[in-house]
């Protein structure tokens, strides 16, 4: 009999040890895929699908970019407006927004926008006019701000992008 006890709790011991890791593991679902693959440079495909261009500073004569900085990044300009749900209108008042995300599907932006969220950012979805949803994750007045904050991000997010409403 006390052999039998024994064997139970070695068993639920295992289970235990089974279940653990496969709980822990349900917390990669918040990941997005995708969230960290380049986003196409190609004129043709980006004038396709969302009208960019590859900017080294912005074409806006009351902002300049720091001279010693040589890299180009994405700075696109589309018409967008909050994403269903997005209560966040302060975001709308600003002119360069740094873009972390862009997706086709709102819920894969919304797992996203969780993420940030819970780590203190005030993410923001928008949608531009081909239903692309841009998770954004500042938003300033100043271009520089904007670039300084992709600067930080770089490890985390190397294709941030700044976006400037039309």
């Amino acid at each position: 009999m006390k052999s039998k006890k024994i064997f139970q709790a070695l068993f639920l011991s295992s289970l235990l040890i089974v279940a653990l890791p496969a709980c822990k593991s349900k917390q990669k679902i918040a990941e997005i895929p995708g969230a960290n693959t380049k986003a196409a440079t190609s004129s043709t495909d980006q004038t396709k699908t969302t009208g960019a261009v590859i900017v080294t500073q912005p074409s806006d004569s009351q902002t300049s970019v720091n001279s010693t900085t040589n890299v180009s990044e994405v700075t696109r300009k589309e018409s967008f407006s909050l994403a269903d749900g997005e209560t966040n209108q302060a975001a709308m008042n600003y002119r360069y927004h740094v873009v972390v995300g862009s997706f086709k599907n709102q819920s894969n932006a919304k797992g996203l926008q969780r993420t940030l969220n819970s780590e203190g950012n005030n993410a923001v979805i928008v949608v531009n006019e081909q239903g692309m949803y841009r998770v954004l994750i500042n938003s300033y007045n100043d271009y520089n701000q904007a670039h300084a904050r992709i600067n930080e991000l770089q490890d985390r997010f190397p294709d941030a992008w700044v976006l400037i409403q039309k």
